[in-house]
């Protein structure tokens, strides 16, 4: 009887193992777990679809009147009701951002799960901060870093509804022809939508539910005569501007400070004149700081001279990575921070306070 227990226990074992084999054969692929084909043929085989968006207020679907009125929302449920294709997003996505902001998010992301489809969704905000080519080279920029994390990802370029800058809209649309993207130029959709730009938005920028729906139209039209053409997503090719392969870092460390305090993560001042000096080597300055109801105006200083002011008010609490300037030349440079002493907000008895926590360069 023991000579056949354990004559028993190698056959049970290889058994085991057979029925295992067999069963996770049967199994489907989870979602994700292939990516071997593209956006296109997944679509077409009825796999599910991970998809990114990169973007600004207008990209996290700010003006809709409930979650599901987003653009990207919409677009979701068109697939899932024409089409029968399930979309899951991921957002890497911020009011009042620029490239610049969504560059360095994406890359401090620590984990980058596979994408098949990348929504890149700025120019309303960017055209306030910086030039038609500081854009174009940070926009670039954020479209190869996005193709390094997911090279078999297809993209599609956002051209805002809002955006009046045409120099900007150029810009996008060049880039896109260069990498393969797609351009969904959301413009001349609402000129020709028959609506009213009051009729289409919340606010004259962010569009609401029945605006999203022209988003969501146009991209869908757009990805299905992508199918039809049988368009094949672009390999990473050379890049345009010669200063678009940016690593962005942070230096947390400051070489003078006066009238700033530590306090909450961040050098803290209400005191008008405060200043924070940072040394840095680079050619593109950026500051990570807290924006706040009780945010204030701070002056900008590089090298000795005032380059800008930036406005730290916001509704609410919110920490951002602001773009300050570019093509910087090449050697030491240092930063300075200086409180105005000034807010812009509708209560102007608020006592401004500046938060700043590191700058950003490459």
């Amino acid at each position: 009887m023991k000579k056949y227990a354990k004559s028993f226990i190698p056959f049970a074992a290889i058994a085991t193992i057979l029925l295992i084999s067999y069963i996770l054969q049967k199994v489907p692929k989870t979602y994700g777990s292939d990516d071997s084909i593209n956006v296109y043929q997944k679509f077409q085989s009825g796999q599910p679809i991970q998809y990114l968006v990169i973007g600004d207020s207008i990209g996290r679907g700010s003006g809709a009147e409930n979650p599901s009125l987003t653009w990207f929302k919409q677009l979701e449920h068109k697939m899932n009701e024409k089409d029968d294709s399930r979309l899951h997003g991921d957002y890497v996505v911020q009011s009042g951002s620029t490239a610049f902001e969504g560059l360095f998010k994406l890359s401090q992301r620590r984990e980058h799960e596979h994408k098949d489809l990348i929504f890149i969704v700025f120019g309303e905000n960017d055209r306030k901060y910086m030039n038609v080519d500081d854009f174009t080279m940070t926009y670039e920029a954020l479209i190869r870093k996005a193709k390094h994390l997911h090279p078999h990802a297809e993209l599609f370029t956002i051209t805002e509804s809002s955006l009046k800058q045409d120099e900007f809209a150029a810009a996008i649309a060049r880039l896109s022809n260069h990498y393969g993207a797609t351009n969904v130029d959301m413009r001349p959709v609402f000129r020709n939508s028959g609506y009213t730009e009051k009729q289409l938005t919340k606010d004259l920028v962010h569009p609401n539910g029945l605006g999203y729906r022209f988003y969501a139209n146009a991209i869908y039209d757009r990805f299905q005569d992508n199918v039809k053409r049988e368009k094949t997503v672009a390999a990473l090719p050379s890049k345009l501007h010669a200063h678009a392969e940016l690593e962005l870092s942070e230096i947390e460390h400051y070489e003078k400070m006066k009238g700033f305090r530590p306090k909450g993560g961040y050098y803290t001042s209400s005191e008008k004149g405060s200043v924070i000096d940072y040394q840095f080597n680079g050619s593109i300055l950026g500051v990570k700081l807290l924006r706040s109801p009780d945010g204030g105006e701070v002056k900008v200083w590089i090298d000795g001279n005032e380059v800008t002011t930036l406005n730290t008010w916001w509704p609410f609490a919110r920490e951002r990575y602001i773009y300050v300037t570019n093509g910087l030349p090449p050697g030491p440079h240092t930063v300075r921070f200086e409180v105005a002493g000034r807010i812009k907000a509708f209560d102007q008895d608020t006592i401004p306070s500046v938060r700043i926590a590191s700058i950003i360069t490459d």
